[in-house]
């Protein structure tokens, strides 16, 4: 009997392994589970909001590399239109060390800001990002233009991040830090232009006055970020962002993604060794962030709330409550992790009394995420309550008795009665005797 369960249990596995490996023969679901990474730095937040989903060492300052130019680009798309015209210098393209990648800009070339964007961001050109540098700044000059860079960062909050170059030159007072790649990533891709090209494979080789876009060295035009070929079954496409790497930065990655649902994640990896490791731990971090998290509904607009009883109503009628409002969060799939996390605040102003009016706030609840409000809505009666007579004249007593001004009224108004009682009695009294003595004396 043993080694008949021993046999069956072996056929089981076999058969399960077998399965498994079928694609489309089972669907595995995925509790939440924990993701190891290499990289010195790392996080995974969600691109309206920036809740995070996942940290690691967000907040250590660490050279950024060419994901700098995501802040050149920024500050660039705050600064001038799109299709602004700019001109190359020597000092833009002849600055760049031999060893950092080009487009092959030519001197007094011609482009817009556009073109040179779709260089920037698309295969990381770094003349080009001081051609923009040289064009945006007040003065001419790129040092003018990394200053704009330093105030933008001042005025996103960045508290690990100053720029000394527009391209991502390794220099010592040259650093940022994952948490505020991120926040610096979800401004930039509120641009549409800045979306658009970031999501590019190819770059697009344009006209410009010294040459057609067949005349150019097409050696280079393919996206450094080849997470934009990933597939998954988690999310539908990735949206971008920004390869970098030096030798001291160095693989680093800023990236998004978007599900079919629409929840969009961004996330940072930083100071991988290898492109393979970077883009598959980037790829394994969005994987995380869709597996674990999805957008959760706590709370519907006009969803029944409760019955409750209503002292001094009408034939005893009750009044029906409903939710006003909606709190939707992205929280963690596991039902362990949840109930962890999430605290509820109800305040009802019970006992209820009549009168009610239908739509009247009776009360609040509110959702907490690790301690942080998510949310608010209203509990609001459905119905009207009337008030029955007797209570409406008993509470007209009480209002008379507590109301100090009634209550002197009332009390003069007694003493005026009792005064007007006595000066009756007394009168009364002093007519008998008058009567009396009348009498006495007329006989």
């Amino acid at each position: 009997m043993y080694r008949y369960k021993r046999i069956t249990s072996l056929i089981v596995a076999v058969v399960t392994v077998f399965l498994l490996s079928v694609p489309g023969t089972v669907t595995v679901s995925y509790a939440e589970d924990d993701i190891e990474l290499t990289a010195k730095a790392a996080i995974l937040v969600e691109m309206e909001t920036g809740q995070v989903l996942y940290e690691k060492n967000a907040d250590m300052r660490w050279s950024p590399a060419s994901t700098t130019k995501i802040m050149t680009a920024l500050v660039a798309l705050e600064n001038a239109d799109i299709n602004t015209k700019m001109k190359a210098s020597a000092t833009a393209i002849n600055s760049i060390p031999l060893d950092y990648g080009i487009a092959g800009i030519k001197v007094g070339e011609e482009l817009t800001l556009n073109d040179l964007l779709n260089f920037v961001l698309i295969i990381s050109a770094n003349e080009a990002a001081n051609v923009i540098a040289e064009n945006i700044s007040p003065t001419g000059r790129i040092e003018d233009f990394v200053d704009m860079m330093n105030r933008e960062a001042e005025r996103l909050g960045l508290k690990n991040t100053h720029f000394t170059n527009s391209y991502g030159l390794d220099e010592d007072n040259h650093y940022s830090s994952a948490r505020d790649l991120s926040i610096m990533a979800r401004e930039a891709m509120k641009y549409p232009a800045f979306r658009e090209i970031v999501a590019k494979k190819v770059v697009p080789l344009p006209d410009t006055n010294l040459r057609k876009s067949s005349e150019w060295e097409n050696w280079h035009i393919e996206s450094t970020n080849k997470l934009l070929n990933s597939t998954s079954q988690y999310y539908d496409r990735v949206t971008g962002i920004k390869t970098g790497y030096t030798d001291k930065a160095g693989r680093c990655l800023v990236f998004s993604a978007i599900n079919s649902e629409g929840l969009e994640l961004v996330g940072v990896i930083l100071g991988t060794d290898s492109y393979d490791t970077l883009f598959k731990e980037s790829q394994a971090l969005l994987e995380y962030g869709y597996k674990n998290y999805k957008f959760q509904t706590l709370a519907s607009d006009g969803k029944y709330y409760g019955r409750y009883e209503v002292a001094d109503a009408v034939d005893n009628t009750p009044v029906d409550i409903q939710i006003q409002g909606e709190v939707t969060h992205l929280l963690p799939v596991s039902s362990e992790k949840l109930q962890a996390s999430i605290t509820v605040n109800e305040t009802l102003n019970t006992p209820f009394s009549a009168p009610i009016e239908k739509g009247q706030v009776l009360g609040t609840k509110t959702w907490y995420y690790n301690g942080e409000e998510i949310g608010t809505v209203q509990l609001i009666a459905m119905n009207d309550v009337e008030k029955t007579m007797s209570a409406k004249i008993r509470d007209k007593i009480i209002e008379i008795v507590n109301n100090k001004k009634l209550r002197i009224i009332t009390i003069i108004l007694l003493v005026i009665i009792i005064v007007f009682i006595i000066l009756r009695v007394i009168l009364r009294g002093i007519s008998r005797r008058r009567k009396y003595r009348s009498r006495y004396y007329r006989y």
